[in-house]
């Protein structure tokens, strides 16, 4: 899903976000960046001779939003909230709720088998 877009002179820089954690930063609609994050990651775009930063913080307990900050050479050049998406939520409930389940159970398991 994507949650932002930034334009930097005549070049687009896009963030997006599964429902699984994937970040993906796209650069004029080609993929430049894609991670794993929980609760936020920095992604570096080479952008002509520049460094920039794309760095995400997901405060998903608290105000449940993505906050997004692009940077150049650690100088903030734009900052932009968005909400995170309600099925992102969801799905990390049920993947935790099926966790748990499946901990208990393994661990039950083997505590029974120990003790026979």
């Amino acid at each position: 899903m994507k949650y932002a877009e930034f334009n930097i002179e005549s070049n687009k820089i896009e963030f997006l976000n599964s429902a699984f954690g994937i970040e993906s930063v796209l650069l004029n609609g080609k993929m430049i960046s894609k991670k794993f994050s929980f609760s936020g990651i920095k992604h570096i775009i080479k952008l002509n001779s520049d460094n920039l930063t794309l760095e995400s913080k997901y405060q998903q307990f608290n105000k449940r939003e993505i906050k997004l900050e692009l940077k150049k050479n650690g100088k903030l050049l734009e900052k932009q909230i968005v909400q995170a998406d309600k099925k992102q939520r969801i799905y990390w409930m049920l993947i935790g709720t099926a966790f748990g389940i499946g901990a208990y159970e393994l661990l039950n398991f083997l505590f029974e088998n120990v003790n026979l």
